[in-house]
């Protein structure tokens, strides 16, 4: 066809199109299509033209390098001012809400309305709010700035942006304890995504190499089989080495139609160790992957025992408190829990026979004598003699150790199911709604069977945090730190009856509170101190972490936190 006779045919082709169209319409309804149909030819005659072909190619380049925020549909400054405004909104309903939901559940916000007006007023919910929004405002706001400003690389930008946003953004709330809180939250949420980006990125590294040396053995396989092709006829042979080398090296595709000859594999010792160093670390990472919860799980219990039993003042008020009751131990020692495991605690370290109760001495004697007395001996039976000390305060009613475990677990069933029931039930109705509404009664029975099986872990692992010292003490014919501390590493191995998706946010869980109560003891014994600022500094770094991996490899984040953190910061 003539180059020159294209745009008369298009133009015919338009306007035939135009005049079959205007057949079935009305006359005012004729101009707007004829009118479209121009403006339409008008526009293809631009795009023909091959200047104004380059010119958008130099626009879509240009367009596609300098845009690059994702908030389509709105400025970079109405995306910072809207996400500082609904951030603002949002913290402040939510923290006014946790406030009236006491009363609201006890009715007295009905008899009394001015609890609701106290809670509007409320100087904390503003600090909490004023928190909130900044963090996210400022990050919205800093990170289209270093996008156009600041230096090509995203990662650049998102970590900047969130060390920022974080450095300016902790110190409003003026809550230090839920500041602390917070901080811990996210340092320890940074080192768990941090660490798991890095063997992602360790992984991807592995099978790099790895594609690459099975691409030039199949490189050097292919031009083996053509030179053989013109020298001599086809071998009979199938290419072993590659397999040899690596099993699930081979092509199906390739192997159909191409008869391979073994010289043409490399199989030098270089090539078979790099294939051997690669296919081990696999399996390291693997088993990383599977054991890195359970180990990080029992480390956590090893380190909660440790201070729970020797530095029991450490502990905040309402954690001992909530173990106490979640133990049983509440009702045995009536706010008195704290004083029981001192007397354990101190009996193993400087007790004069490694907390063993003297011979023909029963169990209440003994007990009278120690400086905590007045606290353990309304729970202490008469009549009954146990061999240590602790096995006396951990099961004062009888002497065997196996009834006293099951007694814990017994007790310790009904407090886990009033924490997991409602956890569950609170996650089925925010992130699971459409499984709810799909299958009712399919998601009913795996919300009880989720509760009852987090049940028995806490229960089994309470149990053997305080009881099974007394299965250690008789192995070793001795009370010692030591068993303690083993005890608090098995006692982390219960994790495994729980699902394996929720294994790594219960050891995260664990670990907060280990890595805090760590700290604590730590500062306690002059080993190192508390740094002015430090919590800002933490906050910050934690921020940019978080950030970094959030906007560049959000696949690294768990489905459930990338939700959580797609619903608070958005598209960037």
């Amino acid at each position: 066809m003539d180059a020159e006779a294209a745009p008369y045919l298009l133009d015919s082709f338009i306007e035939a199109i135009a005049r079959l169209t205007s057949y079935a319409l009305t006359d005012r309804e004729k101009e707007s299509v004829v009118r479209g149909f121009r403006q339409f030819h008008q526009r293809l005659e631009r795009i023909s033209s091959s200047a104004s072909l380059r010119q958008l190619a130099i626009e879509s380049r240009h367009k596609k390098h300098s845009v690059k925020c994702q908030h389509s549909g709105k400025t970079c400054v109405q995306n910072c001012v809207r996400g500082f405004i609904k951030a603002f909104a949002v913290g402040y309903a939510v923290k006014c809400g946790i406030d009236l939901a006491p009363h609201i559940v006890s009715l007295r916000l009905f008899s009394k309305p001015q609890l609701f007006v106290r809670s509007l007023k409320s100087r904390d919910a503003l600090s909490f709010a004023a928190f909130l929004s900044t963090l996210i405002g400022s990050y919205k706001g800093l990170l289209c700035a270093m996008r156009r400003f600041g230096t090509g690389s995203d990662y650049v930008n998102s970590l900047v942006a969130g060390a920022l946003a974080g450095l300016l953004s902790i110190k409003i709330d003026r809550n230090r304890l839920r500041r602390a809180a917070v901080t811990l939250y996210m340092v320890s949420r940074a080192l768990q995504y941090g660490v798991v980006w890095l063997f992602n990125r360790w992984s991807a590294g592995l099978q790099a190499e790895e594609d690459q040396l099975r691409g030039q053995s199949l490189k050097r396989a292919h031009s083996a089989v053509s030179v053989g092709q013109q020298q001599r006829p086809a071998d009979k042979q199938m290419m072993r080495g590659l397999q040899a080398m690596s099993p699930a090296a081979s092509d199906d595709s390739i192997s159909q139609h191409v008869r391979w000859d073994d010289s043409a594999v490399d199989n030098s010792k270089e090539a078979k160790r790099k294939m051997l160093y690669i296919h081990r670390a696999k399996r390291v990472l693997r088993w990383i992957r599977a054991c890195a919860p359970t180990a990080l799980m029992s480390l956590s219990c090893g380190v909660i025992v440790y201070v729970l039993f020797f530095h029991t003042d450490v502990l905040p008020r309402g954690y001992l408190s909530f173990l106490s009751r979640a133990s049983g131990y509440e009702l045995l020692y009536p706010k008195r829990a704290a004083s029981a495991l001192k007397s354990v605690g101190s009996e193993v370290l400087h007790g004069a026979r490694c907390g063993r109760i003297p011979s023909g001495m029963g169990t209440k004697e003994y007990i009278a004598t120690l400086p905590l007395a007045s606290d353990l001996l309304p729970a202490t039976r008469d009549g009954i003699r146990h061999d240590y000390v602790a096995c006396g305060v951990f099961h004062p009613a009888t002497t065997s150790c196996t009834r006293g475990a099951v007694s814990t677990i017994l007790q310790s069933l009904p407090v886990a199911m009033k924490v997991y029931a409602p956890l569950n039930a609170t996650v089925l109705l925010l992130f699971k709604r459409r499984q709810l509404l799909a299958n009712p009664r399919r998601a009913l029975l795996k919300l009880a069977v989720s509760s009852l099986r987090s049940s028995v872990f806490f229960a089994l692992m309470v149990a053997y945090i305080i009881n099974g010292s007394c299965f250690v003490r008789a192995l070793l014919g001795r009370d010692t730190l030591a068993g303690y501390v083993i005890t608090g590493l098995a006692g982390g191995l219960a994790v495994l009856v729980e699902q394996p998706s929720r294994r790594i946010e219960l050891a995260m869980y664990c670990f907060l509170r280990a890595l805090e109560n760590a700290w604590d003891v730590g500062v306690r014994q002059g080993l190192w101190r508390n740094a002015r600022h430090a919590e800002v500094a933490l906050f910050s770094a934690a921020m940019g972490v978080l950030m970094t991996i959030y906007q560049n490899d959000p696949s690294t984040i768990s489905i459930t936190y990338h939700s959580i953190l797609t619903r608070v910061f958005g598209k960037n």
